[in-house]
């Protein structure tokens, strides 16, 4: 039986905190592979604090951040696993996932999706039209992986109107590896009931995942033409947002989201503005 060291190098001595010693040894055994911090192994506060002195509470601290880098993932009642040696994270995550049928429910306004049917379905990531150049690095995937493809028109109103409004339009692209028969399950719930939570349809799928984290950008992309006739009337003062959702094992989903500021506003906890440039470059003589 092999038996795991989980002594971490720590200096009272230095400056930094205990936390910040033992987050940076644990990252760097990690990413070495030592054994007992490889990925699939499991990590436990009790063993970690017993072996290296540190209260648990600061431990508990260290286990959250880890989490939340994407180095680990908890396991209820069990510890936590190693899932990535070096994960590609933004830092600027926050749990507000935004939720326009969550929203409308709460704010007792009716909602439903409309498939764009003829951008809808199984791609691979080589064949993603141009403004979606970016998918395959923003969900870390390869030229050949197949990638699942969901478009449709946002619509509410009030439960006393009978005229629906369409407020944004949006092109979501999945990671297939890691949401098997999803995107048949939110076809399916769309022709059925006429609506669709991502968010809810990733939580079925992992129930106890605790991460579930999303990155925002305002974009300069404009409304993409296999789009445009979804929209009613012009589209040139469209609001584009990005947003890329995480959980433990990676990236799981881009969405673009195209919407009227005068039919609808974005609200989130923390969003961080990032111009992007979508100019090509001067030739140069």
């Amino acid at each position: 039986m092999t038996t795991y060291n989980y002594v971490l190098v720590l200096d009272r001595s230095l400056p930094q905190t205990m936390a910040e010693q033992a987050l940076n040894a644990i990252i760097s055994a990690i990413q070495a592979e030592r054994p007992g911090f490889c990925i699939g192994d499991r990590l436990t506060i009790q063993e970690l604090s017993r072996q290296n002195g540190i209260h648990r509470n600061t431990l508990t601290n260290v286990f959250d951040d880890l989490v939340r880098m994407g180095f680990l993932r908890r396991l209820p009642n069990k510890g936590f696993e190693v899932v990535q040696h070096s994960p590609e994270r933004p830092q600027q995550l926050t749990q507000h996932i935004l939720s326009l049928s969550d929203v409308a429910k709460r704010d007792r306004i009716d909602s439903r999706s409309q498939l764009i049917t003829e951008e809808t379905g199984l791609r691979k990531v080589r064949d993603l039209p141009q403004e979606f150049g970016r998918v395959q690095q923003d969900l870390s995937l390869g030229p050949d992986d197949f990638i699942s493809a969901l478009a449709r028109c946002r619509l509410i109103k009030h439960t006393d109107e009978s005229e629906w409004k369409t407020v944004s339009i949006e092109q979501s692209y999945l990671t297939t590896a890691l949401v098997p028969g999803l995107l048949e399950n939110a076809i399916q719930q769309i022709e059925e009931e006429g609506e669709l939570s991502l968010y809810r349809s990733l939580r079925r799928i992992y129930p106890n995942e605790d991460l579930f984290k999303a990155y925002y950008e305002i974009s300069h992309l404009p409304l993409p033409k296999t789009l445009k006739a979804n929209w009613p009337g012009s589209s040139q003062s469209l609001i584009a947002v990005v947003s890329i959702t995480y959980c433990s094992k990676g990236p799981v989903e881009v969405t673009h989201t195209w919407f009227d500021a005068n039919q609808a506003s974005l609200i989130a906890g923390s969003l961080d503005v990032k111009l992007i440039e979508t100019m090509k470059p001067k030739e140069v003589r």
